[in-house]
């Protein structure tokens, strides 16, 4: 098969195997723009499953994307545990108040069933919707919580953060649970049709934790997780770096394929761990797709792809999901400069 008759599976697979793709691909977290691209609300996703995918297949077909996403970064876990799930009508859902007050409630939080509790078995039948529109020429990325974000979500991040100092057991014995429950989601995803596991952990970066708590009370969790994910059928774990990650980035490589960068030089990132890990990103998602120009977006996605893609282990993206006000001239500049540059590169 020649290169240029590669399919987006195809393409993606390759810079994650450290094989040659026909040409760089294209994935953007794209829910909240999907949506308002497709004219619907963000609270239409949690009732109509039906208008959610099509709001991604009509991302791919506009945009010549090489992934359709789930409605990521719903914490269906942490509400299913019994933390209390906002969803406003245009907003992403939050938790609102978390569950656990301390030791005594450890008790309380029960093993959770994936396929019939909470928002879960809703967010899975997206998942399968999405791979049966999709087959097996496009990956389907699905995310899961880490145990870390999950302990944060129903605990509540400042309280969590203080009991790492005062009670780290408790935060353990935490973890243990979220871990339990973050798997077993994030296989059940996997089993619903989901290719690439997606991860974010905005609460464990450089601003919010020392590196010596990463090391004991993120890190290993997350890496077990992951393994998991890859036992489970997973193809490829993606995991977004949500802040500064630069002491941590060597132990947030393993069990990883794909980093989605934020708040790097691609180019240092991609020198000092592309013989690692893929590289996605980092045109920037405020600065430059939200409140940019055309000629911004084309200047910053260039820099990207001249500085990285000749690694052959990058994927164009932005650095974050792209915001629900970005206007649809500012992503298909994204996408026109890429296949502009995969044309003089490849041919393709």
């Amino acid at each position: 098969m020649a290169r240029s008759q590669m399919t987006s599976m195809e393409r993606v697979m390759a810079v994650c195997h450290n094989e040659k793709p026909d040409r760089v691909p294209f994935i953007l977290a794209s829910r909240a723009f999907g949506l308002k691209y497709a004219g619907a609300k963000f609270v239409q996703a949690y009732e109509d499953p039906d208008l959610y995918v099509q709001s991604q297949l009509k991302l791919i077909k506009d945009f010549r994307l090489d992934s359709v996403w789930d409605i990521w970064c719903t914490p269906a876990v942490d509400e299913a545990l019994g933390a209390t799930m906002d969803t406003p009508e245009d907003d992403p859902p939050w938790i609102a108040q978390p569950c656990v007050h301390g030791p005594d409630d450890l008790g309380k939080l029960r093993r959770v069933d994936p396929w019939k509790d909470g928002r879960m078995p809703y967010l899975l039948d997206i998942v399968t919707r999405l791979k049966k529109a999709v087959g097996d020429d496009i990956p389907v990325t699905a995310w899961a919580s880490p145990p870390f974000r999950t302990a944060c979500m129903i605990r509540g991040n400042t309280e969590l953060y203080m009991d790492m100092y005062d009670d780290p057991r408790f935060v353990k014995d935490l973890l243990e649970i979220a871990t339990e429950n973050c798997t077993a989601y994030g296989k059940a995803l996997v089993e619903a049709g989901a290719d690439i596991i997606a991860i974010s952990n905005p609460v464990a970066n450089t601003d919010c934790i020392s590196l010596e708590h990463f090391k004991e009370f993120a890190h290993p969790y997350s890496k077990h997780m992951f393994g998991e994910m890859k036992k489970a059928g997973a193809k490829a774990i993606n995991f977004h770096t949500c802040g500064r990650w630069d002491d941590r980035f060597d132990l947030c490589c393993e069990n990883v394929d794909i980093i989605h960068c934020d708040r790097v030089n691609i180019g240092e990132f991609t020198t000092g761990y592309g013989d690692r890990v893929v590289a996605m990103g980092n045109v920037k998602s405020v600065a430059t797709m939200l409140q940019g120009s055309v000629e911004q977006v084309k200047r910053e996605a260039l820099d990207c792809l001249e500085t990285a893609a000749a690694t052959g282990r990058y994927i164009l993206s932005a650095d974050c999901e792209v915001p629900r006000e970005t206007s649809a001239a500012n992503v298909r500049a994204l996408a026109d400069t890429l296949a502009a540059f995969n044309e003089r590169t490849f041919g393709a």
